[in-house]
């Protein structure tokens, strides 16, 4: 039942407002003075207070204003019912924190119309505090969820990246969490991998895709899996999870401190750029493939870029929060502003650029979420004896000797044309040499596809040197080998034991197609041709490379040893 507690020193006055509120279904408590009537305030805690102006012992604005002190967090309405006829008074009682007034005599109706509306205000007030301590409630969970998903962010995606050398970054959200993904990790082969990556939109709805891409990331970079693996197996995993409206746009870049080149990859992002830090040369590369989580990887046509480097190359990868933050005119930073403010500055320095892009914009916050990656090559070179061999000094068994031997007939070539991962997985399986794995694909992929494409498709490599010669290539290649009905490959790898932490690889690639190898042409290969690169790099990496049988046997000898991360 709502309590009211009625204040006035007329015992007349408090019979008749006690009997007219009784009548109306209220429960009444009495007081003929201001301090009998705080000790009942603090005894019942009622739900409307009713009182004179003039009170002894304690005035009615000093009731009102101690009342409205002790109960600052809640809210209780004053109803004051006066016989004083004095402006002032009321406007002072009025202004202590009193809720409404009436002036005596006054209707009976117009009195408990007014009871009834300082109840529904009470009412109101009631359920706005509890939809407000809801609502601070569910923040703070919201809060503590949205601090624990930073954590495991901060733990899962963002951690294992604090080991590499030669990064400077700069990454803020437009919201809490993160559309950009960005991921960096050490080969056992000692090479540095960059991802910068950007799902659709921001915040969580664009976030959701950021773990199970560093669970690929991560795990594959430390298997010593090859870039075109990795970002197959995060396109099919994003294939499987993301909705239909989400994509994700990345760059990916390799760095190789033994071989002293990088792999590069634009998958759908804005042209990465590669900065000569002494010449001042501006190189973009352009995205040559559609985002990843759009279709199958075997239609994403995965091409590297692959690029010598001299060691004062600086690599910027960044997403589009920073090059489409736009004016107040309506105009975007751009790439072009972009790469004016890093040449601007003596180190190419990003926090620069995102002070330049923040005046651009008037320092108006960035709409979208700003990732911006400077990647420096002369670190990298400079940590390779060190941080690098750090990370990658995993222990390597002792080597024995053993060999595999497979051969792979026409149907089962129509069937897998890429079984290198395979044949890869099981040498791992007899001797982890996870550290050589990377240069190991290297050598058998150019010496498999050498013994496929010109020994039994006979296809024609300087078709890669016309216009649009690369698509066309690989169209014939699959036109060829869908109807290749005769014909083998044999892979034979034979390892040999050279000491305690020694050992000898021999890869033996051999076909018997009417295709042979031109070994003249191998010979005249220029550094800008788009074919026959796979030969030197081979030859680089291996101490003995040869061609036996006019071209239709190729035999290659790497050698490692213990202590060494690359070749």
């Amino acid at each position: 039942m709502i309590r009211i507690l009625v204040v006035d020193p007329s015992y007349s006055n408090r019979l008749y407002l006690k009997l007219t509120l009784e009548r109306a279904g209220y429960q009444v408590f009495e007081a003929k003075d201001g301090e009998e009537a705080l000790n009942q305030f603090n005894q019942i805690h009622p739900n409307l207070i009713i009182t004179e102006i003039e009170l002894p012992l304690l005035s009615g604005e000093s009731l009102v204003s101690e009342i409205k002190s002790l109960t600052e967090e809640t809210f209780y309405p004053i109803f004051v019912v006066t016989n004083a006829t004095s402006p002032e008074s009321i406007q002072e009682i009025l202004e202590a924190g009193a809720d409404d007034f009436l002036q005596k005599p006054y209707p009976e109706k117009l009195f408990l119309a007014k009871v009834a509306s300082l109840l529904r205000n009470l009412d109101f007030y009631n359920d706005l505090k509890s939809s407000k301590e809801l609502v601070s409630s569910l923040h703070s969970s919201l809060e503590l969820e949205h601090k624990s998903a930073e954590r495991i962010f901060e733990k899962f995606v963002h951690g294992p990246r604090k080991e590499v050398p030669g990064l400077k970054t700069h990454i803020s959200s437009a919201s809490i969490f993160n559309g950009d993904v960005f991921l960096s990790s050490i080969s056992p082969a000692g090479n540095v991998v960059t991802l910068l990556g950007d799902f659709t939109g921001h915040g969580l709805p664009a976030s959701i895709g950021a773990i199970p891409v560093a669970e690929v990331f991560y795990s594959m970079v430390r298997k010593g899996r090859t870039l075109k693996e990795i970002v197959s197996v995060i396109n099919e995993k994003l294939l499987l999870i993301l909705p239909v409206h989400v994509f994700f746009s990345c760059t990916v870049v390799q760095v190789s401190p033994r071989h002293q080149t990088a792999k590069l990859l634009n998958a759908g992002m804005q042209p990465l750029i590669m900065i000569d830090e002494k010449t001042r040369e501006v190189i973009q590369y352009q995205s040559t493939c559609v985002p990843l989580g759009v279709i199958a990887s075997d239609l994403l046509g995965i091409e590297l870029t692959e690029v010598n480097l001299r060691g004062r190359e600086q690599f910027i990868l960044y997403t589009d929060g920073v090059v489409e933050a736009m004016n107040c005119d309506g105009e975007l930073f751009g790439v072009s502003r972009l790469i004016d403010a890093l040449l601007n500055t003596d180190a190419l320095d990003i926090e620069l650029l995102v002070h330049d892009s923040q005046n651009f914009c008037s320092h108006e916050p960035f709409l979208d979420d700003v990732s911006i990656i400077k990647l420096d090559v002369d670190e990298i070179f400079k940590a390779e004896s060190n941080e690098i061999a750090e990370v990658v000094s995993e222990k390597i068994p002792a080597p024995a000797d053993w060999s595999l031997s497979y051969c792979l007939s026409a149907n089962i070539l129509r069937q897998n044309d890429n079984p290198i991962e395979s044949i890869i997985d099981a040498m791992m399986g007899i001797q982890s040499l996870v550290n050589f794995k990377e240069d190991f694909h290297i050598i058998l992929s150019e010496l498999f596809n050498n013994a496929l494409e010109h020994g039994l498709l006979q296809l024609d490599s300087t078709i890669k040197q016309q216009e649009n010669g690369f698509f066309e290539y690989v169209k014939q290649r699959k036109r060829a080998l869908s109807g290749l009905e005769s014909g083998e490959i044999i892979i034979q790898v034979k390892h040999m034991a050279l000491s305690k932490e020694k050992g000898n690889m021999r890869f033996i690639v051999s076909h018997n197609g009417k295709g042979k190898v031109d070994l003249e042409i191998e010979q005249r290969i220029s550094d800008k041709a788009f074919f026959g690169r796979g030969i030197k790099i081979i030859q680089s990496l291996c101490k003995d490379f040869y061609f036996k049988k006019g071209g239709a046997q190729v035999e290659a000898v790497y050698e490692w040893g213990n202590g060494q991360y690359a070749s």
